[in-house]
């Protein structure tokens, strides 16, 4: 047979892979790999219908495809899933948010979130992510919570630039609101961008005077590297 440097497709490479599922893992037990986000869907479960989504973490050097399900309350018309404090849900949402974001942990009691933007968000910018099993809050959950512990973000230049804005305004409370309203916006984040956004914050009373004075006198020093 001819060798035409043909590659195999992602879903052959896996298909011979042991398949795992969440209730196996036990608490404090990590697992690390390759992620993706499924689609929202139905299914019924003791005659009433629910809604569900699955997180495939897929680690090559074991050969093992963990099957993580998540269930939550999916508003169609607005897009929106919900995770409550010390759901599943809100979990992994709360502590990826602290991975990526540098946010504080459990500072909200529910997330309200657009699921097509957290699964594009997911399956474009991660390409690897560890999480440990927590237990869960509930004593009928069948199976752990998850935690994010750490995320590998794949080679996109405008992700990589968000992430080093956020590290490096950690010292500036002005900048850091401005750079994550621009963030949450999915808009670009230049110097330019953030001027504007403190402008805005200013403008719209939800920053004083020294406050703003202080937060462009800031990001003057950051654009100088000083």
């Amino acid at each position: 047979m001819l060798d035409l440097g043909i590659k195999k497709s992602g879903k052959e490479r896996t298909e011979n892979y042991a398949v795992k599922y969440l209730s196996e893992l036990i608490p404090q037990e990590m697992i690390s790999g390759e992620i993706y986000v499924g689609d929202i869907k139905k299914r019924e479960v003791k005659k009433k219908e629910i809604d569900e989504f699955y997180i495939i973490i897929t680690d090559h050097e074991t050969q093992v495809k963990w099957i993580c399900g998540f269930i939550t309350s999916y508003y169609p018309e607005n897009g929106t899933i919900y995770g409550e404090r010390g759901g599943r849900v809100y979990s992994f949402i709360d502590s990826l948010n602290h991975v990526v974001n540098k946010t504080m942990t459990k500072s909200q009691d529910s997330y309200s979130v657009d699921f097509e933007t957290f699964r594009k968000s997911i399956n474009d910018n991660i390409s690897r992510i560890t999480v440990k099993a927590v237990p869960p809050s509930g004593p009928s959950a069948k199976a752990v919570n998850l935690e994010v512990v750490s995320v590998q973000l794949k080679d996109n230049p405008e992700t990589q630039r968000a992430s080093s804005l956020m590290d490096i305004t950690d010292e500036y409370p002005q900048l850091r609101m401005a750079v994550t309203n621009i963030i949450d916006r999915k808009e670009k984040v230049t110097s330019e961008s953030i001027a504007a956004e403190l402008k805005s914050l200013f403008d719209n009373k939800e920053m004083g005077e020294r406050e703003y004075n202080h937060g462009l006198k800031e990001l003057d020093k950051m654009n100088k590297g000083g």
